[in-house]
């Protein structure tokens, strides 16, 4: 791996030097990211790496050994901080939820589609570029992208979305319509299989349009929504 300059924005993809880890490269090189590799070992021997923006953990390895990795990665010191996208074969909600809890930002199923990883790049890029993202910000929130099913309290019907980040105490959402600020929610959340069965109360504290169009709406867990969600989705301390 080529040492880069301090500063250097980069998409990091760690696993084995196989033909699946020169797909991702490539997929990720066309979608218009700069992109690095190496195994773990590789990164694990190089204590002053240029911290990447993201890492993408590409693994084929059992939960258990995968989750080592992921431990392997957080704690290496110049990763401190850095999203970490997780994509295995396991499509099971354990191998889903372990990732989730430890502090993955999000979970992709191999095979994955070529769109749908450049997509899940390029929207943790933008959130780590957004300049409302002040880096005390960035320490009581980290992206999450995952998908969810809001339900208005007193009205018919659910409004589909996809979190976008959480924090101790709630999350953001994008949304194809607009919530009302004070508006009594309820989030249901989705895995890799479907429904998580996990749902949480909230409340909408704040709602705007993104400049790309985006209905944007901050919600607050509500009663022991928070304890369950800081549980299940290994969240920080902070506000929505």
């Amino acid at each position: 791996m080529t040492e880069r300059p301090a500063g250097y924005q980069y998409t990091l993809v760690v696993g084995p030097d196989s033909p699946d880890r020169a797909w991702l490269e490539s997929v990720l090189m066309r979608g218009g990211l700069e992109v690095a590799a190496c195994t773990e070992a590789e990164l694990l021997a190089m204590p002053d790496i240029v911290p990447p923006q993201i890492v993408i953990l590409d693994d084929a390895h059992a939960r258990e050994e995968r989750m080592a990795s992921f431990a392997n990665l957080r704690s290496h010191g110049p990763l401190a901080g850095v999203p970490v996208v997780v994509l295995a074969y396991d499509a099971d909600i354990d191998s889903f939820s372990a990732a989730i809890t430890r502090g993955a930002s999000a979970y992709l199923v191999k095979p994955v589609k070529a769109a749908e990883v450049v997509a899940v790049a390029h929207k943790i890029s933008g959130w780590l570029r957004s300049s409302d993202r002040t880096e005390k910000r960035r320490r009581l929130r980290r992206p999450l992208l995952m998908r969810v099913d809001v339900e208005v309290t007193g009205r018919e019907g659910v409004v589909p979305g996809q979190i976008v980040d959480v924090s101790g105490s709630g999350c953001r959402v994008e949304l194809k319509q607009p919530l009302e600020k004070g508006q009594a929610v309820r989030l249901t959340l989705y895995g890799v299989e479907g429904s998580t069965d996990l749902s949480l109360g909230a409340e909408v504290r704040w709602q705007r349009q993104a400049p790309d169009g985006a209905q944007v709406a901050g919600v607050k867990f509500t009663g022991t929504a928070a304890v369950l969600a800081g549980r299940l989705l290994g969240t920080l301390s902070g506000r929505a």
